[in-house]
């Protein structure tokens, strides 16, 4: 019997981490909410991928709709592997619990990121551990930061979980000096101007304000600095309006959400990424598969696949700060072709995916 898998997301599809990663997956996938990457389906369909978009609302009586939605679509389909993917504590517990009353035995939660430890972190985190121990059946993340910080302590102290990379195509990321110099060109970036780069959605997590004071110090020390930020969101106008504050309109770049994000990788110079939080970042593996330093922060976890691309900086670090230690990389040019050494540490996704099908292959032999 085929082995039937079905992914739930627990917010709506947009183009980050896990949407790339599951792309390449032969099997379902439902959100209760909306879809921002149209891309993303139509491509997932073309690879044989089912997606089941609900369009609840996200944004009011979010945790409501998601286990409407959730426990009607459960109980009117069948599945032998529930797969739940979500950046909330709660959607896993919600969507595992409503798996577990239908009788499914195989629920995986997938954490894919970390977040802030504050007291309303550390309460639903308490809360939840006996659910989280109760109803699923297998606990995986993107990274041991990222299971540390979703999964109960004992999950973590038993070694319970797998570690799932987020997994790239090396064969559509990659350097070439080639394309670096056609993008430059499509972009009308000069030779002697040095391109810092940042792919994220608009959101708290990726600490875009602060990104754009480094930005502001740096370009005191390199006034050919310019800043490449990819990605659109709901803090987007604001980042633009301290864009504007700062007189620097004619140094930064918005570019929006581009399906080119090889050839902007490969125009680049430097990534950077100062979020407040990640469970491994795949922006961190796509930029480091071109050759491209990455400078982030020190909560992001030490698992990218290349350690010689990348240097961690303390977020409580001035901008000033930041920026020298940026400027200190920004002008190396022994850039490579990085791709084998992606594919050595397993972050190529035709691996990735091969090892994700035996697992659920393997689960799917247990019932």
């Amino acid at each position: 019997m085929k082995t039937k898998v079905l992914i739930i997301l627990g917010e709506p599809i947009v183009n980050g981490g896990q949407e790339s990663f599951i792309i390449n997956m032969y099997i379902d996938i439902l959100t209760p909410f909306h879809c921002e990457n149209d891309a993303f389906v139509e491509q997932f369909k073309k690879n044989g991928g089912n997606v089941i978009i609900k369009n609840y609302s996200f944004e009011k009586n979010r945790k409501k709709n998601f286990k409407k939605c959730v426990k009607e679509f459960i109980n009117e389909n069948d599945y032998n592997i529930v797969h739940i993917q979500s950046g909330s504590i709660y959607s896993l517990m919600t969507a595992s619990k409503i798996c577990h009353k239908k009788g499914i035995k195989n629920i995986i939660v997938h954490s894919h990121c970390g977040g802030f430890k504050n007291l309303k972190y550390r309460i639903i985190k308490t809360i939840s551990k006996r659910s989280m121990n109760k109803y699923p059946t297998e606990y995986w993340a993107c990274s041991e930061l990222a299971a540390e910080w979703k999964f109960p302590k004992n999950i973590i102290d038993e070694k319970k979980f797998t570690v799932m990379k987020n997994a790239i195509d090396t064969t559509k990321i990659y350097y070439s000096e080639e394309i670096r110099k056609e993008t430059r060109k499509k972009l009308d970036i000069k030779d002697d101007e040095h391109i810092i780069g940042h792919i994220g959605r608009f959101s708290i997590q990726k600490n875009h304000s602060f990104l754009i004071d480094i930005f502001n110090e740096i370009t005191k020390i390199d006034d050919k600095a310019i800043l490449l930020l990819i990605g659109s969101g709901e803090l987007e106008e604001e980042i633009k309006n301290k864009v504007k504050l700062l007189n620097l309109n004619d140094k930064v770049r918005f570019l929006g959400i581009r399906s080119d994000i090889n050839e902007l990788l490969n125009a680049m110079d430097l990534f950077l990424l100062p979020s407040f939080f990640e469970g491994l970042p795949v922006v961190g593996v796509e930029a480091q598969s071109t050759g491209l330093m990455v400078v982030t922060s020190d909560k992001v976890t030490k698992e990218l696949p290349i350690p010689s691309l990348v240097e961690y900086c303390e977020l409580d670090k001035s901008a000033d700060e930041w920026a020298k230690i940026v400027c200190k990389f920004l002008k190396q040019s022994d850039r490579k072709n990085t791709t084998k050494e992606i594919k050595k540490q397993g972050y190529d996704v035709k691996i990735a995916a091969k090892y994700m099908q035996e697992c659920y292959e393997n689960l799917d032999r247990k019932i």
